[in-house]
């Protein structure tokens, strides 16, 4: 009795395992078939939304155009060149003394004047080797200022010791480099060259002191 009721209890025990199995396979095979269709989306709502947005919209208040011009952008300055640096004023008489004519080898007469400047000749006998007579004679050929003597080249020399009572006289003297220092107003120069008279070149040496003697 008590092994038929074992066995009774296996029995609805396998019926039940295989009933389940079975109703699973079912359920696996209808699933696919009996799922519920999608729903459309609802179109009445979005066909609203749309056409509140493509609906007039709100007018909006226009902008206030300027009509004034726009103030013009300042140029950029140009870049400010550095001022020259001045030169020394050199004076008149000093820079035609500068200014020597070149050599030809032929004797050329200077430019003269047919009379002195303001009716005020230079004092011509402050050039060692020119006397009363000589400054007379350099006045007749119309010259009357150290600035003149100062600007002739080897040609006018020539020329203007041709006219002279004493030839080679210029050169000796040394008429040029003296007039050059007098037209520059550089007398300390001169007196120290030529204060004494006679060529700065052909002066004797100053004697010894005899305190300095041996």
């Amino acid at each position: 009795m008590p092994q038929l009721s074992l066995e009774l209890m296996l029995l609805m025990l396998l019926a039940f395992l295989i009933g389940c199995i079975v109703g699973c396979l079912f359920r696996t095979m209808f699933a696919t078939d009996q799922s519920p269709a999608v729903k459309p989306a609802k179109t009445s709502d979005s066909k609203k939304e749309t056409v509140a947005a493509d609906g007039p919209q709100p007018e909006t208040a226009p902008v206030a155009v300027s009509k004034t011009k726009p103030a013009p952008e300042p140029k950029p300055e140009p870049d400010a060149k550095p001022a020259p640096e001045a030169k020394p004023a050199i004076s008149e008489p000093a820079a035609k003394a500068a200014a020597a004519p070149v050599a030809t080898g032929k004797p050329v007469r200077p430019k003269g004047l047919p009379g002195a400047r303001d009716g005020k000749p230079d004092k011509l006998q402050m050039i060692s080797g020119v006397g009363p007579k000589l400054e007379k004679t350099l006045h007749g050929l119309g010259y009357f200022h150290f600035d003149q003597i100062a600007a002739w080249g080897q040609d006018q020399v020539d020329w203007v010791d041709e006219h002279l009572r004493y030839k080679g006289r210029i050169e000796r003297d040394e008429w040029i480099a003296q007039a050059k220092l007098l037209a520059a107003d550089d007398i300390e120069q001169f007196n120290k060259l030529y204060g004494t008279g006679g060529s700065a070149k052909a002066r004797p040496a100053k004697p010894k002191p005899a305190s300095e003697k041996k």
